[in-house]
């Protein structure tokens, strides 16, 4: 389903990043789609983070297949959720146990659909980014190893906190939760990071899978 199909059918909650540069950007050019123009922009933005360097049109519209007018239109749009919603806040934030993190992540517990996203940490437990992984059905969602661990590498992180939440309200993780936290956390052990915890959101209340039996 194309990203404005999606929106119209499931709502903006259902919009990946990509989606949602992919509708800004709109179209590609001869031998490359705008999903493919849409994931060069948003690795140029979130690079660009990364490196605590300002964003220009220039950088933008140094990507084949992207317009002064379609730069604006993305710079536009970081501008107005920075003024929104306080983006450009460079304060850190630390998450040193899972009921930090419930905090900063509580906000799924209100989706209609199964939601996996993480936290992403440096070695001083502040948080590097806080990311959307991926959505599911009504039914669930299922999550690989290297959907977590691929960002963990971009973003030099050291530890992971993953969440996801349950439409029912009861958090009580299944046995599929636990059986995808033992993988997730195999493969971030390979490559030298940590999974800190699981949290399954539900309504108003919260569980650790990493404590649960």
């Amino acid at each position: 389903m194309l990203p404005r199909e999606k929106y119209l059918k499931k709502g903006v909650d259902n919009l990946t990043d990509m989606d949602l540069v992919a509708i800004l950007v709109g179209s590609g050019v001869k031998g490359k789609d705008f999903l493919t123009v849409s994931r060069e922009v948003i690795n140029c933005i979130r690079n660009t983070i990364k490196s605590n360097e300002e964003l220009k049109i220039e950088d933008i519209t140094k990507i084949e297949g992207v317009g002064d007018i379609t730069a604006m239109r993305i710079l536009c749009g970081i501008e107005l959720g920075r003024r929104l919603y306080g983006l450009n806040d460079k304060e850190k934030i630390l998450v040193r146990n899972s009921a930090e993190a419930y905090e900063l992540l509580k906000g799924i517990s209100k989706k209609k659909q199964e939601h996996i996203i993480s936290l992403f940490l440096n070695s001083r437990f502040e948080v590097l980014e806080k990311r959307v992984i991926c959505i599911g059905s009504l039914d669930g969602v299922s999550v690989l190893p290297r959907d977590i661990i691929i960002p963990a590498l971009e973003l030099n992180a050291s530890s992971v906190i993953m969440a996801h939440n349950h439409p029912s309200g009861d958090p009580t993780p299944s046995r599929e939760d636990v059986a995808i936290t033992n993988r997730i956390k195999e493969g971030l052990e390979l490559v030298g990071l940590n999974l800190l915890d699981h949290i399954v959101i539900g309504k108003n209340e919260w569980k650790s899978i990493s404590l649960s039996d």
